[in-house]
């Protein structure tokens, strides 16, 4: 089901009230990788205070490292509990999976870098290319994590969470789709002159300090 013009009007009024978002673009592929791991069904203080224990204690920087420190633990849960504790200084083991998960992945598809990670989910479709391929038993790459992926990668998205799905309701009073609320944001980006990236973090700060 697509929006229709009455809903996509009032998309663009809710926005048009928006103020300017902070720019969450990240030119940095460990970064980006810790982000995809961490930043999804967690809650942010935990996630600030993941990533900044491994930015502070860490100088990984490449792939190549970041491959060579995860392949120093097993991959058993034992194995991965003591990589999360080292990388994070949190016990979030299903996350240490994941990330290897990752690195397995990446590099079956010539993911080695910031460049090579930019190229190829900038080019991805989610459905064909991602949907269920990025996956353990306790995490995946969903849709929203994605357009994510993707928003600080550079390209001009929203992240379909939890947030911009609430917005949307909202404004169009009932419950969109992810791929409703993707279209329909990107659409009054345009329509409004503004990047679609930064509705969506004014949408993030305007739910998370409303609720």
């Amino acid at each position: 089901m697509a929006l229709t013009d009455k809903e996509l009007s009032a998309l663009v009024a809710a926005c048009r009230t928006l103020p300017p978002g902070p720019d969450y673009r990240v030119d940095d592929y460990v970064a980006n990788v810790m982000n995809t791991v961490l930043d999804f069904q967690m809650d942010s203080k935990v996630v600030e205070i993941s990533t900044a224990s491994f930015r502070d204690q860490h100088t990984i920087r490449s792939h190549r490292k970041l491959v060579s420190v995860v392949n120093g633990f097993s991959n058993t849960k034992s194995g991965n509990l003591r990589l999360a504790e080292h990388l994070w200084g949190y016990k979030h083991w299903t996350r240490a999976k994941f990330l290897r998960e990752l690195l397995i992945q990446f590099e079956k598809r010539g993911i080695r870098g910031q460049v090579s990670l930019r190229r190829w989910f900038s080019e991805a479709d989610f459905a064909h290319d991602v949907k269920g391929q990025f996956k353990t038993k306790e995490h995946s790459i969903g849709i929203a994590l994605f357009h994510w992926l993707q928003l600080r990668l550079g390209v001009d998205t929203v992240k379909p969470d939890v947030h911009i799905l609430r917005f949307v309701e909202q404004a169009i009073g009932r419950k969109a789709s992810p791929e409703e609320a993707i279209i329909g944001l990107t659409s009054a980006a345009r329509t409004l002159r503004r990047k679609a990236h930064r509705i969506d973090a004014a949408i993030w700060h305007l739910q998370r300090d409303g609720a």
